[in-house]
């Protein structure tokens, strides 16, 4: 009696604590399952936060003035990308300093995504004219979205009929002749310099903040030319405040089909703007990705094609990488020209 009270015994407490094993078993599977769960959901919350960009407002500085060329396409693609980010996307003019003040600024901001720049070639050709210059390294390339040639541009009624007119009475007068910039060390700055070194000529360089107040005072006649690109100036040419002799590109201009280049007309200058959007050294590559996808599909609408068809704007595009590797590209040319200019 004893012994099956005993065998019961054990056989009860055997079920006892094989029930209370499982119990255990069970309850570590579920803490197990919980604490999958928890993880993946951290991994999720921390993807979306990751993919959540943009929460509030891009700003976009331009290192000029507004009404210039940059100023211009930047404002067209910002709107298109407020659609397509669904945030807003606000120009900031930061001029000064032939742009430096505005680059400055871009590359000392927070690289979060929220501050962004527009930029020029201007960017890596202040080193050659100035001490202070912002270095192109400290960014982060995004887009790059325009081309345009320089062109030579004077006051309508000008007594110079030709690009080769006007160089032939500048070599006669030797620093009398002033042409007009965007500012010290910018692209039409240095695209006057090539003008003077590959013609053997000494121009005044006046600079400006930006092409636009370049542009308008050759029409004022405060100076008697500017380099600043034709598609700058278009609306002060047709008003037929401004005539262009030449441009200073490979090919004639659409909406100028009859304005020569000045090689056409013996004068061998070839060099122009370029411009694209660049952020803060450091952004998040992620980030710069959801704004290059933004700003590709800007270019690609048909609004945007027809605002830079008819301002005469040249379209060219370059994604991140490809951006990069053009800007080393050009630092190099850039290189390679001041020092023969030097020689």
């Amino acid at each position: 009696m004893n012994i099956k009270m005993k065998k019961g015994f054990f056989q009860v407490r055997g079920l006892c604590v094989a029930g209370i094993f499982a119990i255990m078993l069970a309850a570590c599977g579920t803490e197990a399952t919980q604490s999958d769960g928890e993880r993946n959901h951290e991994a999720t919350a921390d993807a979306s936060n990751e993919l959540a960009y943009p929460e509030k407002e891009i700003s976009v500085i331009v290192p000029w003035a507004v009404g210039g060329g940059t100023d211009a396409i930047a404002r067209q693609i910002a709107s298109f990308m407020e659609q397509e980010l669904d945030s807003p996307v606000v120009i900031v003019n930061r001029e000064g300093g032939g742009g430096v003040v505005g680059f400055r600024e871009i590359a000392e901001a927070e690289p979060d995504g929220y501050t962004i720049g527009f930029i020029s070639n201007s960017l890596l050709l202040q080193k050659y004219s100035s001490q202070t210059y912002q270095d192109y390294e400290a960014f982060e390339a995004i887009t790059l979205v325009n081309e345009d040639p320089a062109s030579l541009t004077v006051k309508a009624d000008a007594p110079w009929e030709t690009a080769a007119d006007f160089i032939e009475e500048a070599k006669s007068n030797p620093g009398n002749f002033r042409i007009s910039n965007s500012g010290p060390g910018g692209i039409w700055h240095v695209s006057a310099l090539k003008l003077a070194s590959d013609n053997g000529v000494e121009f005044s360089h006046v600079p400006y903040d930006g092409g636009n107040p370049a542009a308008v005072a050759a029409a004022g006649g405060f100076v008697e030319a500017t380099t600043v690109s034709a598609a700058e100036m278009q609306s002060l040419v047709n008003a037929g405040e401004l005539r262009i002799l030449g441009v200073a590109g490979e090919e004639r201009l659409p909406q100028f089909p009859d304005v020569p280049t000045l090689r056409e007309q013996g004068v061998d200058t070839s060099i122009g703007v370029w411009r694209g959007f660049v952020a803060p050294k450091g952004t998040p590559q992620e980030i710069i990705e959801v704004l290059d996808a933004a700003i590709t599909k800007a270019m690609e609408t048909e609004e945007y094609q027809t605002f830079m068809n008819t301002g005469g704007y040249g379209i060219r595009h370059a994604s991140t990488t490809d951006f990069a590797s053009f800007m080393d590209e050009e630092d190099a040319n850039y290189n390679e020209l001041f020092e023969s200019m030097e020689e």
